[in-house]
């Protein structure tokens, strides 16, 4: 007898199957028929999860985001790293991860959809304000474990360097499937980080 499958495993597969189906097709070519060839799922059974097409890669827009803060943060700051070395850390950890890699490279054919399409620009303002609050609790967490000074009202350059950080790992992500290298692509990621903790950091403390 197979095991009952939750509705959670369900979706799961199936946005696996998108993201497989993407990756083959372009998002110009994903069909629900092609997703559920993909899956254990017949076709109707994928449209009781998902009611069409826009529905299934509303979702998938909203899982490849979530898949870059789905790290614990106690575990992170438990690394006992200085804060540079821990989001270096954090990036490396991202680029040994497969299949965040393919959620990346999925998101960046998903991302004009958030141009002209209501539910995935209210989508993707959700995602980022997600993602900027994950980062800011990392850092000021980083920060306090290991007595360093902000800088007088820190919040505002902190919250913009890690929406700007966010917008240059995609560039820099798209970039790499043009032909950059990942040595390149490293260098001048560090360097924007290096620039963003001068702005929050006392000068003694952005140095260390």
């Amino acid at each position: 007898m197979s095991r009952h499958r939750s509705k959670e495993d369900r979706i799961q597969e199936i946005l696996q199957a998108a993201l497989e189906e993407i990756e083959s097709r372009g998002v110009p070519g994903l069909t629900m028929e092609g997703v559920a060839a993909r899956t254990t799922l017949s076709k109707g059974g994928v449209y009781r999860y998902f009611p069409g097409k826009e529905a299934l890669v509303l979702a998938l827009f909203e899982d490849a985001a979530r898949r870059e803060v789905d790290f614990d943060l106690d575990a992170v700051v438990a690394w006992n790293l200085p804060l540079r070395e821990t989001l270096v850390g954090l990036l490396v950890r991202e680029r040994a991860d497969g299949a965040r890699q393919r959620a990346r490279r999925v998101w960046l054919q998903l991302l004009p959809e958030s141009l002209y399409k209501e539910p995935f620009r209210a989508a993707k303002a959700r995602l980022e304000a997600i993602y900027t609050a994950k980062y800011r609790a990392l850092v000021l967490a980083l920060v306090a474990r290991d007595g360093l000074r902000l800088r007088p009202g820190y919040e505002h350059p902190l919250d913009l360097a890690i929406q700007m950080g966010s917008t240059l790992k995609e560039g820099l992500t798209y970039r790499l499937l043009t032909g950059l290298s990942h040595a390149d692509a490293d260098t001048q990621f560090l360097r924007f980080m290096d620039m963003s903790l001068g702005a929050i950091l006392e000068d003694d403390d952005a140095t260390a």
